[in-house]
């Protein structure tokens, strides 16, 4: 085979098809890596990097969405009092700084696609009620056995409650009063 070389320039270009990936159920950190305002939809995408993999987050800007946005804001470091009134904030700043959150995954399709409606959720918090969520999560059982039996709803083989109702019963007392 002839040797072939060919002058081209990636400059500012990424790979197609690999840019944003999704994260495991559960309590995660991230790095802020960019953060985006388009202000024809008024949102604002923050991406960030967990263990290597680049994920996105998008804050709606309405007042339904604000309350959101304050949350990872103060997640990220932000205290909440300077969050009060109008504000011009600088996002720029955010880069490099640590957010923590709970992160459930979209439903996906067949395809490996995020079924029609489902996004992943985001449930940011401050780096305290995060790790006292870490250290909770991460209590041992060992030591507990826990044994079910449908029949008696796992209660020590007493059943919780037996009905001899039928149909013809009459409630009416309960309409009563």
């Amino acid at each position: 085979m002839d040797q072939v070389i060919v002058s081209i320039d990636f400059t500012g270009q990424t790979p197609a098809g690999g840019g944003l990936g999704y994260l495991s159920p559960g309590l995660h950190t991230a790095s802020i890596q960019d953060i985006q305002y388009y202000e024809d939809s008024n949102r604002i995408y923050v991406y960030m990097s967990t263990d290597g993999v680049r994920h996105r987050e998008s804050f709606n800007l309405s007042e339904k969405g604000i309350p959101f946005m304050m949350a990872f804001l103060v997640s990220a470091g932000v205290p909440a009092d300077k969050l009060t009134g109008k504000v011009d904030f600088p996002f720029h700043k955010l880069a490099g700084k640590a957010v923590y959150f709970n992160y459930t995954p979209p439903i996906m399709n067949a395809s490996g696609q995020p079924q029609e409606g489902s996004y992943p959720q985001y449930r940011f918090r401050t780096e305290g009620q995060f790790n006292q969520m870490v250290k909770v999560s991460s209590t041992s059982t060992e030591g507990f056995e826990v044994e079910s039996d449908e029949s008696t709803n796992g209660s020590n083989g007493t059943p919780i409650a037996t009905t001899t109702a039928t149909a013809d019963d009459n409630y009416d007392f309960l309409l009563e009063g």
